[in-house]
C-alpha cells in the first residue's frame, strides 16, 4: 500500500487529481490538502511515498514546502511532481528541490498515469527490498520466532497473554506485555500499524474491509486471514480516516 499526497488548494484540481489515481491505480491511500499548513502536519504524521505540489498555495508556496520535505531524512529520496501553471519555477523546482517530473495545468489524464505508473514501479521495488529487512524477534522458552513485521495481520491482548496473527499463524506469547510488543514494533520504523481497540493494533496494510459490528464497535476483516479484529469507539474516528484517506 503506497501513501500519495496530493497538495493543491484548487478544489476541482484537487478532486480530478484524485479521480483519476484512484480509477487507475490499486493499492493506494491518497491524502489530500488545500494549505500548505495541513500538508506538513499530514506528511510528519504519515510516511509518504509520492508527493503531488501545486506551487501557488493560499499560505506556503509550494517550493517551500518541497525544501520542507527534503530537509527530512525520510524524504530525502521521495518523489515530488510539482503540477502548475507556473513553469517559470521549473529550474528551481529541478536543481534546488530535485523534482520528478513538472506538469503542467491543466493536466491530462495519460499524464498522470503514465509519471505514477513509472514512479509506483520503483517504490514498490524499493519497499519490498525494505520490508525483507524488518522483522522482530519473538523469544519463547523452547522456541525463538523471527516474524517479518509485514507478515503480522494484527497483535491482540488477551487474559494476559499476547497473540500474533501472522501469515504463518498465530503465535501465543505469555511473557509480554502489550506496551513492549508496541515498542518492539515502532523501533523497526514502520508506519502501517493503528491502535484499534485497547487490545488490538492492526496492520492497515491487510484489511479488506471493515463492517459496523454494533453503535460502538466496528469489525476488521483481512485479506487471506479468517479471523476477526475489533475497532472500539474511542480509536474509530481515526482508525477509519486511516483506511480511507484523510480528507
Amino acid at each position: 500500500m503506497n501513501n500519495i499526497l496530493i497538495v493543491e488548494d484548487s478544489d476541482t484540481t484537487r478532486e480530478n487529481l484524485e479521480y483519476v489515481l484512484k480509477t487507475n491505480f490499486k493499492d493506494l491511500r491518497i491524502y489530500k490538502a488545500s494549505t500548505g499548513k495541513i500538508a506538513i502536519k499530514l506528511l510528519k504524521q504519515i510516511k509518504m511515498d509520492l508527493f503531488f505540489l501545486d506551487i501557488q498555495l493560499p499560505d506556503i508556496n509550494g517550493l517551500k514546502i518541497a525544501e520542507i520535505i527534503r530537509s527530512m531524512e525520510q524524504y530525502e529520496l521521495s518523489y515530488i511532481i510539482f503540477i502548475t501553471t507556473h513553469l517559470m519555477y521549473l529550474p528551481k523546482a529541478v536543481q534546488e528541490y530535485h523534482c520528478y517530473d513538472f506538469i503542467e495545468k491543466p493536466f491530462t489524464k495519460s499524464k498522470i498515469i503514465d509519471v505514477t505508473n513509472r514512479l509506483l514501479k520503483g517504490i514498490n521495488k524499493t519497499n519490498e527490498k525494505e520490508s525483507d529487512k524488518k522483522y522482530i524477534t519473538i523469544k519463547l522458552k523452547y522456541v525463538i520466532h523471527k516474524v517479518l513485521v509485514n507478515d503480522i495481520f494484527y497483535v491482540e491482548s488477551y487474559r494476559r497473554k499476547l497473540y500474533l496473527h501472522t501469515k504463518l499463524g498465530k503465535i501465543v506469547i505469555p511473557n509480554m506485555t502489550f506496551k513492549q510488543m508496541l515498542e518492539m514494533i515502532d523501533k523497526t520504523g514502520v508506519d502501517y500499524f493503528v491502535r484499534t481497540h485497547r487490545s488490538y493494533v492492526v496492520n492497515i496494510n491487510h484489511i479488506r474491509s471493515i463492517k459496523k459490528h454494533n453503535k460502538k464497535a466496528w469489525d476488521i476483516y483481512f485479506c487471506d486471514y479468517d479471523e476477526v479484529a475489533l475497532i472500539g469507539e474511542k480509536y474509530s474516528e481515526s482508525v477509519i480516516k486511516r483506511i480511507e484517506g484523510v480528507k
